[in-house]
C-alpha cells in the first residue's frame, strides 16, 4: 500500500496546473529547509521551555512530516476530477470529501505522540469546523476507495482542534497543556506559511535570504550622510533584544531607530498607506546590497494597494515592461508571502491575527519570529488601538519583540505596557521651543484678511478639520486671494497626486502664498510653513499640524507663528470626540510651546481619568475585552482573515469616480477585460481606472445617483460637481458631518 501511495503521489496531480503532489510536496519541502538556514535560531527561542526534551528536539521533524503528508489526501479520486485530471475515472457513487480530512490517515509514524500531532496538523491546515464535519463520508471513502477496514482519525474528526491537544495529547501523555498549544501554534503558523508559499503561482518562496544584520545597512547609511547616530538611535542600538516605547518629537531620527531595531527580518508597520510608501522608499535606498550581483533589495511594501505602487513607480525600468517577472512585481509577491526580509506594511497585514479565526496561527507565527516596529500609534481610533495593543500584549507574553515609537503617546496605555515588560524612554531633542501659539475665540472664518497679508510674505498654512470646511474656507479666499490653493481626499487620484508634488515644491521654494489643507497635511506630507492657521482638534493631531510649521526650528518665535482657533470647529462629534476636543481646549494657552507643554498636554488629554466614562473609554474597553475573551478561549466570531482586515481598515469606504470621465474609464475597462490572463497588465490597468477615483464614506453616497463601473470591480460612477480646483463637491443633503470624510 505504502509503494503504490508513493506512486500516485508521482503521477496524481495537487493543483489545476498538472503540478504532481510529489512536486508540490517536495517544494514545501525545499521551503522548510529554507527557514530553518535562514531563521533556526529566532524560532527555536520561541518553542516553550517547559515541554518535554522529545518534543522541543523534534520540532522540525514534527514540521517536516506535516509538510510531507499534508497533501497525501489529494490522491482522491473525486478532488483529480474538480481539478481536471482527466488521466483518472472517479468511483461512481461515491462523494466528494476534501482532501485535508484524508490526508491524516496516511501518516506513517511510530511514535504515537508525534504521530497524534502531525494528524492534527495535517487535518487543520485547511478551515475544518467540527459542527459540519462529514464523518460518515470520510468513512465511506476511505472504506470504498482507499480498503480501509475502520478510520483511524473518527475521534478527531469529531473533536475541536485545541480541545484534541487537551484531552487527548496533554492528558495522556501529561504534558502541560497551554506550552502543548503555544508549540502547536507554532508548528501549525509555519506550516501554513511554507504551504501558502508553495502554493503560490507568482513567488513560491518561504523566505528570501536575509541580511546579516540591519545594523550594517544603517551605519552606512550615517557614513554616507556624514553624520554620527542620534542618542535615541544609540538607545535603540543597546537595547534591541527588549521590547520598547520610544518618546520623541518630530525630527528626532525614528526611522532610522526603528530600521536598527528590526535585526535580520522585521515589519515597519504604519497607519497610512501614503506613510508607508514614504518609509519604504527610505527603505528600498538603505536595504538595498550593492555589491551583490543582483543588486538585492531586502525591503518590500504590503498594504491594499502596494502592487500599484511599486509598478507605477518602476513602470519605466526595462525588466518590469520586458518580463514578467520583473522585479517590482516579483518583490511584491514576495513580500505578499511575507518573504521579504523588511516589510513596510499597515498593520492590517499582519495584526489581524489577534482575532483568532480559522488559520490565525500563520500571521501570528510570523509576527512571533519577526521584529515589528509600530509608528505613529496616536493615530487609531480606540478600537483600532485596543486590537493594536492586545495583539502587542500576545506577543509580548510568547517571546515576541517590538518597538512602538510616537511622538504623542496615549497616557492612558502605560500600565498596559508596563505590565507586559515593555521599557520606556522619552528623548526631546528640541533644546527651544518651536512654536509661539496664538489661541484665538473665534472662527478661522473671520482671519481670512490675516492670512492673505501673511501669505504676501511668508508661507502660510492653513488646515480644517472636514472636507467641506477646506472647501468653503478656499470660497471665502478665492476672490481677494485668486490663487489660493486647496487639498483634501476628494481629488481623483491622478490630481491629488500633482497637487501632493506641488504642494511638496512650495514649501520647498522661495515662494509666499496659502495652502489650504485637512489632516492630509498633518498625516502624509513633510511640510514647512511658516505661519499655521488651524481650527481646534484633539491634543495630538494638533500636535501632528503643528510639526508642519517651523518644522526644523530654525525660525524666529518672537511673534505668533501658529493661530488655533475654538469657535465653530468642524468635524466635532463625527470626526473628532467632542470630549477629547472639549479637554483639548481646556488646557490650551497662549505663548511659547515647547516640547514638554505639549507632552504635558497629551498627558492631561489621554490619561485614564480624564477618558473615564467617554465614549472613547467606553469603545477602547469594549474591544480590549472582546480580544482578551478571544485568548481566553471564547470563540470567534470572525471567521477568515478578510474579515478580520476589515476590522483594521475603514471598511465604510467606497471607491467613486466622477461621472464626468465616464469615457476615459469605459475604455480602460474594455482593455481590462481583454487583458484576462496576464496579471500585470491587468493591475496597471486596474491602475489607471484608479487614477480617476477617490473615496467616499458610504453613508455620504445613498442619496446620490451612481453605478457600478463593473460587475467584479467595487468602484461607482456617481452624479456630482467635479474640477480640478475644488475636487468633488457633495450634494448639501448628502454632505452632512455626520460621518465626515476627514482627510
Amino acid at each position: 500500500m505504502r509503494e503504490k501511495i508513493q506512486s500516485l503521489l508521482k503521477e496524481l496531480w495537487a493543483k489545476d496546473d498538472g503540478t504532481t503532489i510529489r512536486e508540490h510536496t517536495d517544494k514545501l519541502l525545499e521551503n522548510l529547509q529554507k527557514l530553518r538556514d535562514y531563521y533556526r535560531k529566532e524560532i527555536e527561542e520561541l518553542i516553550p521551555k517547559g515541554l518535554p526534551t522529545e518534543l522541543k528536539e523534534r520540532f522540525w521533524e514534527i514540521l517536516e512530516l506535516a509538510c510531507e503528508y499534508h497533501d497525501y489526501g489529494k490522491i482522491h479520486c473525486k478532488f483529480q476530477e474538480k481539478i481536471g485530471n482527466k488521466n483518472i475515472k472517479p468511483i461512481k457513487g461515491l462523494p466528494e470529501v476534501r482532501h485535508n480530512l484524508l490526508s491524516p490517515v496516511f501518516v506513517n509514524v511510530e511514535d504515537e505522540l508525534i504521530r497524534k500531532i502531525v494528524r492534527l496538523l495535517v487535518l487543520h491546515h485547511h478551515p475544518v469546523e467540527v459542527e459540519e464535519m462529514p464523518v460518515e463520508s470520510v468513512e465511506r471513502v476511505l472504506r470504498e476507495e482507499f480498503k480501509f477496514e475502520k478510520n483511524p482519525i473518527s475521534f478527531m474528526l469529531k473533536k475541536r482542534e485545541e480541545d484534541y491537544l487537551r484531552e487527548d495529547v496533554a492528558k495522556m501523555f501529561k504534558i502541560p497543556v497551554d506550552e502543548l498549544i503555544l508549540y502547536y501554534r507554532l508548528l501549525k503558523g509555519l506550516l501554513l506559511r511554507i504551504d501558502h508559499a508553495s502554493s503560490s503561482k507568482h513567488a513560491q518562496e518561504v523566505e528570501d535570504e536575509p541580511p546579516g544584520d540591519t545594523l550594517s545597512f544603517v551605519d552606512d547609511f550615517f557614513k554616507k550622510q556624514g553624520r554620527t547616530p542620534y542618542e535615541m538611535q544609540i538607545f535603540v542600538r543597546e537595547n534591541r533584544d527588549k521590547n520598547l516605547v520610544i518618546i520623541a518629537p518630530t525630527g528626532a531620527g525614528k526611522t532610522e531607530a526603528g530600521f536598527i531595531y528590526l535585526q535580520r527580518k522585521g515589519f515597519f508597520m504604519l497607519p497610512y498607506r501614503v506613510s508607508a510608501n514614504g518609509i519604504y522608499m527610505r527603505a528600498e535606498g538603505i536595504f538595498r546590497n550593492e555589491g551583490n550581483r543582483n543588486n538585492r533589495n531586502y525591503a518590500g511594501l504590503l498594504h491594499s494597494s502596494a502592487l500599484s505602487y511599486v509598478l507605477e513607480r518602476e513602470e519605466n525600468r526595462e525588466d518590469i515592461q520586458n518580463n514578467q517577472e520583473g522585479t517590482a512585481f516579483l518583490n511584491y509577491f514576495l513580500s505578499r508571502n511575507f518573504a521579504k526580509p523588511i516589510i513596510v506594511s499597515t498593520p492590517d497585514q499582519l495584526m489581524h491575527f489577534v482575532f483568532r479565526y480559522k488559520g490565525f496561527e500563520k500571521y501570528y507565527a510570523t509576527a512571533l519570529y519577526s521584529r515589528l516596529v509600530i509608528d505613529e500609534l496616536q493615530s487609531y481610533d480606540p478600537i483600532t488601538l485596543a486590537f493594536i495593543v492586545q495583539g502587542l500584549e500576545v506577543l509580548a507574553q510568547n517571546g515576541g519583540k517590538f518597538l512602538v515609537m510616537t511622538a504623542t503617546f496615549p497616557e492612558f496605555l502605560r500600565e498596559r505596557f508596563e505590565r507586559m515588560g515593555v521599557e520606556f524612554k522619552t528623548f526631546n531633542t528640541q533644546e527651544k521651543p518651536y512654536h509661539n501659539v496664538q489661541v484665538i475665540d473665534d472662527s478661522i472664518d473671520n482671519y481670512v484678511d490675516k492670512m492673505i497679508e501673511l501669505s504676501q510674505k511668508a508661507k502660510v498654512l492653513a488646515v480644517v478639520n472636514t472636507v467641506r470646511k477646506a472647501i468653503e474656507l478656499r470660497e471665502k479666499l478665492k476672490d481677494k486671494l485668486p490663487h489660493v490653493k486647496l487639498l483634501h481626499s476628494r481629488f481623483i487620484l491622478k490630481d491629488r497626486k500633482e497637487k501632493e508634488i506641488e504642494i511638496m515644491k512650495f514649501f520647498n521654494s522661495q515662494e509666499n502664498g496659502l495652502w489650504i489643507t485637512t489632516q492630509l497635511a498633518e498625516v502624509s506630507l513633510d511640510l514647512d510653513a511658516d505661519y499655521l492657521f488651524t481650527e481646534l482638534s484633539t491634543a495630538d493631531s494638533l500636535i501632528q499640524r503643528m510639526g508642519r510649521c517651523n518644522r526644523k526650528g530654525q525660525k524666529s518665535t518672537d511673534e505668533p507663528n501658529v493661530f488655533i482657533f475654538t469657535k465653530d470647529c468642524s468635524g466635532v462629534g463625527p470626526v473628532y470626540y467632542k470630549h477629547l476636543h472639549e479637554s483639548t481646549l481646556k488646557n490650551l494657552k497662549d505663548g511659547l510651546w515647547d516640547w514638554d507643554f505639549k507632552w504635558e498636554l497629551v498627558e492631561k488629554v489621554y490619561s485614564e481619568s480624564a477618558l473615564y466614562g467617554t465614549k472613547y473609554w467606553e469603545r477602547f474597553k469594549k474591544a480590549e475585552s472582546y480580544i482578551k475573551s478571544l485568548w481566553e478561549g471564547a470563540d470567534s466570531l470572525i471567521r477568515s482573515k478578510s474579515e478580520a482586515q476589515d476590522l483594521f481598515r475603514d471598511i465604510n469606504a467606497v471607491q467613486v469616480i466622477p461621472n464626468q470621465f465616464k469615457e476615459d474609464v469605459e475604455s480602460l475597462i474594455q482593455e481590462w477585460e481583454k487583458a484576462k490572463g496576464d496579471f500585470i497588465k491587468r493591475t496597471k490597468l486596474l491602475s489607471d481606472i484608479l487614477e480617476y477615483s477617490f473615496s467616499l464614506p458610504a453613508w455620504s453616497i445613498r442619496e446620490i445617483e451612481k453605478q457600478k463601473i463593473h460587475d467584479r470591480l467595487g468602484i461607482y460612477y456617481i452624479e456630482g460637481d467635479y474640477s480640478e480646483d475644488t475636487g468633488f463637491v457633495l450634494k448639501p443633503t448628502a454632505d452632512t458631518e455626520q460621518v465626515e470624510n476627514i482627510i
